[in-house]
């Protein structure tokens, strides 16, 4: 299997991706959750930072972490729900991710604990800077494989874990993902604000800037969802190894 067949896996999978989203709309709930709910999160963050109180901005942020993985789970066993060709919608999701509650518990632990000490190694110079850098991008990608694992196979935290030793053999398409199709966020970004420019200048400031906020909520909401399915639809095809209907990928024998 060639070098391109393995970029061609990543575009099907993110056309897909959209796809999906066509079939059952209820699959944008989560990103807009996940939205407002860090909207929310922030203004705690910033009124309790006026009081330094340390320890519940530390509490804050390690319960504003656990609810957007709890979000990231019901997302990816809504996914699957449309992938089997059945109708979901919130509560179904909220239901699967509640069954693995001390699995996520133990998912976000795991997951600060390596934000930390990145976050340390980052303040030991140069060397430390890109070190912490590189741990914090492969134990984010690292937990998108691991979230679906637990959610959708059942299998255990620790066995997710360790299931990751077959990531290895999707690199290309993580690779292709990441660096070829999520960038593709920023260069919207971009046209966003050229937009806005035109709009402003045609039909006044407040113009411009209502539909660079409305943009950019846009942009936020699609790339949140397009994350998080392409990487569930990425483990249960190339790891798990499951059919999907109307998704043939070049599979490594």
């Amino acid at each position: 299997m060639g070098f391109f067949d393995r970029l061609r896996n990543a575009w099907k999978i993110f056309k897909l991706s959209f796809n999906l989203l066509k079939k059952d709309k209820s699959l944008v709930f989560i990103p807009v959750f996940m939205m407002f709910s860090s909207l929310i999160f922030i203004l705690l963050f910033i009124s309790e930072q006026i009081y330094s109180n340390l320890i519940t901005l530390f509490l804050i942020l390690i319960l504003f972490y656990f609810w957007i993985t709890f979000l990231g789970a019901a997302q990816s066993w809504m996914v699957y729900e449309v992938l089997k060709g059945k109708n979901t919608n919130v509560s179904s999701g909220f239901k699967r991710a509640s069954n693995n509650l001390w699995d996520i518990i133990q998912f976000v632990a795991v997951m600060i604990f390596i934000k930390i000490i990145s976050s340390w190694l980052r303040g030991k110079g140069r060397i430390g800077e890109y070190a912490g850098r590189f741990i914090n991008y492969i134990s984010g990608i690292a937990g998108k494989l691991v979230l679906p694992a637990m959610i959708i196979t059942e299998r255990n935290f620790k066995d997710a874990v360790k299931q990751l030793k077959h990531s290895l053999k999707i690199v290309p398409e993580i690779a292709a993902y990441e660096i070829g199709i999520r960038p593709l966020t920023t260069l919207a970004f971009f046209i966003g604000l050229f937009l806005a420019f035109l709009f402003g200048v045609g039909f006044g400031f407040i113009i411009g800037i209502g539909f660079l906020f409305v943009y950019i909520l846009f942009i936020i909401l699609l790339s949140v969802y397009v994350n998080d399915t392409y990487y569930t639809v990425l483990y249960l095809t190339l790891i798990e190894k499951k059919k999907i209907k109307g998704l043939n990928l070049f599979i490594k024998k």
